[in-house]
């Protein structure tokens, strides 16, 4: 794999608190610990309770493009759950799954 292109953090400026992103994988957390391990240095971020190379580890402000989440609101998820119920009781008033059986 050729070098991350994205500007690494210097290893003094991951310290406990700090947003970060490992661009490998796209892992941002909160780091909430940095140790030394075998003469390297390590950030645990919240996110995975993993170890990361702090070398490898860039600012989350320093993401390019926007970051997307895709959520849910409450109403969204019971208006989803309500629909579902409705096909399963109509599926159960049927009496049929609308499966084929062989029969025999």
């Amino acid at each position: 794999m050729a070098g991350i292109p994205y500007p690494r953090m210097s290893t003094d400026d991951v310290v406990v608190g700090a947003i970060v992103r490992y661009p490998r994988t796209g892992t941002t957390g909160k780091v909430l610990r940095v140790e030394d391990i075998d003469g390297r240095r390590y950030a645990e971020l919240d996110s995975t309770g993993l170890y990361y190379r702090v070398d490898e580890l860039v600012g989350a402000d320093r993401t390019t493009g926007p970051v997307e989440r895709e959520g849910h609101s409450l109403e969204d998820y019971l208006a989803e759950h309500m629909e579902f119920k409705e096909q399963l009781e109509q599926v159960w008033e049927k009496g049929i799954d609308q499966s084929c059986e062989g029969g025999g």
